[in-house]
């Protein structure tokens, strides 16, 4: 399974345990806490909330983004990476094993997936919200089965009715949105698929809607959807799924209905 990791030059990696240090302690995490994290002794961790040393803005920019998935209860682990070639290897990377090797056809997915994030982080969607996690799936134009979906592990993370983060992209980790966007495949050109909770003023919007039945198919045939509404089952709430050929076409047309939703008056 291919991980996201975070690479910083040797000389600079206890500036960045300084600064993170810094960081999580204002986002009231205690002294203890940020030992254990960082796998220091506490009194080294009161003389890096004392330090005065300058931090460069790109170590800055790791260190909010592993703080953040540190509140967001992910553990952080830290490890020295040998590389035998001149070339500075600093930033965000994703590793895997040899077999686990990213094709290119899936590090663009990837390069997708992360966009539509961007495009649809800090945007709020309250009254779309499900019991289930937020998610958004995409696959390999030759999708054969789930290990060929990517979609963000454990779904969008939401806060105060804003999504705000992820937990990475992962393939074979969306069972419910891979089963369906294969299935959709065979039937539709699509590519893509995002859930979202139902709300009933969508039939006013005028996108072009379709209807699942209670197990997952298409009520009718037609060439395309931009929404498909599922109207619940015992113990399956409502549900609604934008269909898109990527996952940054899918939040556009997202970000249209929210807007088509909020122009409709209740």
């Amino acid at each position: 399974m291919a991980e996201e990791v975070i690479f910083v030059k040797s000389d600079k990696a206890i500036l960045l345990k300084k600064a993170l240090a810094k960081n999580l302690y204002l986002k009231k995490v205690d002294q203890l806490q940020i030992s254990k994290i960082l796998g220091l002794s506490q009194p080294m961790i009161s003389n890096y909330l004392s330090s005065n040393d300058k931090v460069p803005k790109n170590i800055l920019n790791f260190v909010e983004k592993i703080s953040d998935e540190i509140i967001n209860g992910n553990s952080a682990c830290f490890h020295t990476c040998i590389s035998f070639q001149n070339k500075t290897i600093e930033g965000r990377f994703y590793i895997a094993q040899k077999n686990e090797l990213i094709s290119d056809e899936k590090s663009k997915i990837i390069d997708n997936l992360t966009d539509a994030f961007l495009l649809i982080k800090d945007k709020n969607i309250s009254g779309l919200i499900p019991e289930v996690k937020v998610n958004i799936a995409m696959a390999k134009d030759n999708a054969k089965s789930s290990e060929d979906v990517a979609a963000f592990l454990n779904g969008l993370i939401i806060v105060d009715d804003k999504v705000t983060s992820n937990n990475g992209i992962r393939f074979g980790k969306s069972k419910h949105l891979s089963s369906l966007l294969l299935y959709l495949k065979e039937k539709l050109d699509v590519n893509a698929i995002m859930n979202l909770a139902y709300n009933k003023s969508i039939k006013e919007t005028r996108f072009k809607i379709g209807f699942l039945t209670k197990n997952f198919k298409l009520e009718k045939n037609q060439d395309s959807f931009d929404l498909l509404i599922h109207q619940g089952d015992f113990g399956i709430e409502p549900c609604v799924y934008i269909l898109g050929k990527n996952a940054v076409e899918i939040v556009k047309k997202f970000l249209k209905l929210k807007e088509a939703l909020n122009g409709i008056k209740r």
